[in-house]
């Protein structure tokens, strides 16, 4: 396509901005307004105490929105980017614009609705037990903490697109930052939701078991770990990209070779992220129950965690094949 230099520049801030935006509200709204909700229901059990409970609410919510503050400075950042020398843009630099904007929008999509969980369940919980507010915070703040993490990763491939982008125009390179950034995305979408997940199980847990605190917050923290492995595929599969394919098939060939890679790692990875997720969630609320038991807890969930995950190794196992076998 032969476009002049300022048109490739423009659409391409028109699309990553768009998108990073465009998806990456949708899920922090989502949580947000879980928790929210949950609060006006925990309110009506606890009249009294909705002071301390409005402040839950908006710490939990603030944390949860972090994720789209992290897709609004990337949107605003691809707005204002301009390379030194404009007369050599091309079709490559769109790509990288609308990839970076793929990588946080999706990114951030799991990571704000999966706060949400930890957040509701805190406001659940301290109408259940007031007293038991400062821990039921800190395990919130916690687990929220680390379902974010997926949305770091995916910062950090946008940033890099944006800011190594290649001058020119050829499929091939097209093809790395746009699936680059799909890969990234997409594979973060499910560990931001499975690791808010399993922050939910353990907050509502320690809620109603807080006796249970420091047990089931290990839980919680190794079972957030393996829901972050979907991520971490996609990440490496990303840098594959962006770093070490340097003699792709010409063409459309090569744009479909690193394509197809993304959708394999980046949506084969959704189902394991949230079923580890569940997996987990389930976990802390019986560790919290029963805290003398935790060893055999913990070995039922990492296994079923582990099964989980098979479908993710499948996916990468794909996408290598794809970048390195049949090209």
């Amino acid at each position: 396509m032969d476009l002049e230099p300022h048109t490739w520049l423009i659409l391409g801030k028109l699309a990553g901005a768009g998108v990073a935006l465009g998806f990456g509200g949708i899920g922090a709204a989502i949580g947000m307004g879980n928790a929210a909700g949950m609060a006006n229901h925990a309110i009506m059990r606890q009249p009294k105490v909705q002071r301390e409970m409005l402040r839950t609410m908006l710490i939990g919510q603030a944390v949860g929105e972090g994720a789209a503050v992290f897709a609004l400075v990337i949107g605003l950042f691809i707005i204002v980017v301009s390379p030194a020398n404009l007369d050599l843009i091309g079709g490559n630099y769109f790509a990288a614009l609308l990839g970076a904007g793929l990588s946080i929008g999706f990114g951030t999509f799991g990571s704000g609705l999966g706060c949400g969980w930890p957040a509701g369940n805190a406001c659940a919980g301290f109408a259940r037990n007031p007293a038991r507010s400062p821990k039921l915070t800190q395990s919130m703040i916690i687990g929220q903490a680390v379902a974010q993490s997926p949305s770091i990763f995916a910062l950090v491939v946008s940033l890099i697109l944006i800011l190594t982008a290649k001058n020119g125009t050829d499929l091939p390179t097209m093809g790395i930052y746009i699936s680059a950034g799909l890969a990234m995305g997409v594979s973060a979408l499910g560990s931001g939701i499975g690791s808010g997940q399993t922050a939910g199980g353990a907050v509502d847990g320690i809620g109603r078991w807080p006796l249970a605190y420091g047990v089931t917050l290990r839980t919680m923290l190794i079972g957030q770990a393996v829901c972050e492995t979907p991520a971490i595929f996609g990440m490496l599969v990303a840098f594959i990209m962006m770093f070490a394919m340097g003699d792709l098939n010409p063409g459309l060939l090569g744009f479909a070779q690193v394509f197809g890679a993304a959708i394999a790692v980046g949506f084969g990875g959704v189902g394991p992220g949230i079923g580890s997720g569940l997996t987990a969630a389930k976990g802390c609320a019986a560790t919290a129950l029963r805290p003398d038991k935790d060893a055999l807890i913990l070995r039922t969930m990492l296994i079923g965690q582990a099964v989980s995950q098979s479908t993710a190794i499948y996916a990468l196992i794909i996408a290598l094949a794809l970048l390195y076998v049949v090209g």
